[in-house]
């Protein structure tokens, strides 16, 4: 049975200002690329989506009540529930993730109370968040009565609250449980994605393909254009695995280049013009360009003028 990674790093984001659609997509992309199954976003990220492709990629995190409107609309993979709305779960048309906080009770007991009012079979996916300091040695026993009682597949969120997040979720996944969510770059809260893959390959002889490792390089360059996700990462795996940035795969950059027959003298690229507005060292900034450009990403955006003004603004 192969445990599923739900990547939650786009999830209650706070975007920078120069982040552009073309910029949250991409990094998105990444992530599966680096291994992620799923990717978790919520209103705020679908907004900044330049079109809902990839859809079933996408797991929809409700966190107002009338939004369950909007998941109905597009097809997602999942809509994810927290259970204070578990209300809304018979109005949804699309496979539920029904999100419990254990905190400090006991989960078997927390479940009791919670069957008692909600009808567990109907919930495609049940996400645990806790710190599962007690469970951790016992993963395989929990997780297997929670299957044979309520039916339900379960998913496993370590918090960080005891510094032993990415030790249970090591655990969990040792333990097969269905799924694991997890969070790329530095959240003092979540289990790291990179932390993870890297700990699997070298400490449980985990293969991670060549693909993945792409897939984070990337990630963790983008980062730096979308918001303050930050990855100490990615020299160690870069050295690791002999990678320089032209060995990374380069991304496919046809849905950002629409208009091939404007003269180059009109194009700035869109990194550039990001990094025109960060305000970090010259060198630094020149650094990040240089790794994008060699990492394929290397995107043009229309100046704007009145005639392409109105075409420019499906890029952002």
């Amino acid at each position: 049975m192969k445990t599923a990674i739900i990547d939650r790093s786009l999830s209650g984001l706070s975007f920078n200002e120069i982040t552009g659609k073309s910029d949250v997509y991409l990094y998105a992309k990444s992530l599966i690329e680096a291994g992620a199954d799923y990717v978790e976003i919520d209103l705020q990220t679908l907004a900044r989506l330049p079109e809902p492709t990839d859809s079933d990629s996408y797991i929809f995190r409700i966190e107002r009540a009338e939004e369950y409107q909007i998941a109905n609309a597009l097809p997602f993979a999942y809509t994810l529930v927290p259970l204070k709305f578990s209300n809304l779960i018979e109005k949804l048309e699309i496979p539920v993730i029904l999100e419990i906080k254990t905190g400090d009770a006991d989960i078997l007991a927390l479940l009791k109370i919670v069957s008692e009012s909600i009808d567990l079979t109907g919930v495609a996916l049940l996400r645990l968040i806790g710190d599962f300091r007690r469970q951790a040695d016992d993963f395989p026993t929990l997780i297997n009565k929670i299957r044979m009682k309520y039916a339900v597949p379960i998913d496993i969120c370590p918090l960080n609250t005891t510094l032993g997040a990415l030790s249970a979720a090591i655990a969990a996944y040792q333990a097969r449980t269905d799924s694991l969510t997890l969070n790329f770059g530095s959240n003092s809260n979540f289990t790291s994605l990179e932390e993870f893959l890297i700990s699997m390959a070298t400490v449980h002889k985990f293969i991670i393909s060549s693909s993945y490792i792409s897939g984070i390089c990337k990630a963790a360059v983008m980062s730096s254009l979308i918001s303050e996700i930050k990855t100490d990462n990615l020299k160690m795996l870069m050295k690791r695995y002999r990678l320089s940035p032209q060995r990374v795969e380069k991304v496919d950059s046809s849905p950002f280049q629409r208009y091939p027959n404007i003269k180059k003298s009109r194009r700035k690229t869109l990194v550039e013009r990001r990094l025109d507005g960060l305000e970090v060292e010259e060198e630094l900034s020149e650094e990040i360009l240089n790794k994008l450009k060699k990492h394929g990403m290397d995107f043009y955006r229309l100046g704007k003028t009145k005639k392409t003004e109105k075409k420019d603004d499906c890029l952002n």
